[in-house]
């Protein structure tokens, strides 16, 4: 009788550790297939979904593409620090209201500075490209992944998604 009890007791643990593994699994973030493309659909320095695009286009996107990112990366870097130092501000025992807007002040700057480089980015691209084309890119989600850079979901490293990968 005590077996038994133990045997059942073991078989609903083992059943219950099986079933919580398997829950809520599914597409979540780079988990399998998903909307992104895959790897042979990707080129991983341009955008290869604009119809048409010749090898001269391609290498001339290309060198642009490795300008901005140059330029930007300080930004990007500049931008994250400044994020991680209103982290800690935020969280200080006695927090300092003006130290806290001057941070924010100086994160919107890069931002915005930012922001401008990646439009004027679009703009040379676009310069590039025939009229059939430039409407195709400016059609596309702007190089953006999904807001928060994460991408939609896609292969596995999560970077799938739709639209132009270029500039980010």
């Amino acid at each position: 009788m005590r077996t038994t009890k133990l045997l059942v007791a073991l078989v609903a643990l083992i059943t219950i550790g099986t079933a919580n593994s398997f829950a809520q699994r599914g597409m979540g973030r780079g988990a399998g297939q998903g909307y992104g493309l895959s790897q042979t659909e990707q080129q991983p320095f341009h955008c290869n979904r604009i119809p048409n695009l010749t090898q001269e286009q391609s290498t001339q996107i290309e060198a642009l593409r490795v300008t901005h990112l140059k330029e930007v990366t300080d930004l990007r870097n500049q931008m994250n620090e400044k994020r991680a130092r209103l982290r800690t501000l935020e969280s200080a025992d006695k927090p300092n209201l003006n130290e806290i807007n001057k941070t924010i002040d100086e994160h919107t700057a890069i931002k915005a500075n930012l922001m401008k480089k990646r439009a004027a980015h679009r703009t040379e691209v676009s310069n590039l490209l025939t009229d059939e084309q430039r409407v195709y890119f400016n059609s596309t989600n702007k190089g953006k992944r999904n807001g928060d850079g994460r991408g939609q979901r896609g292969n596995r490293n999560g970077r799938g998604g739709r639209g132009c990968r270029m500039m980010n």
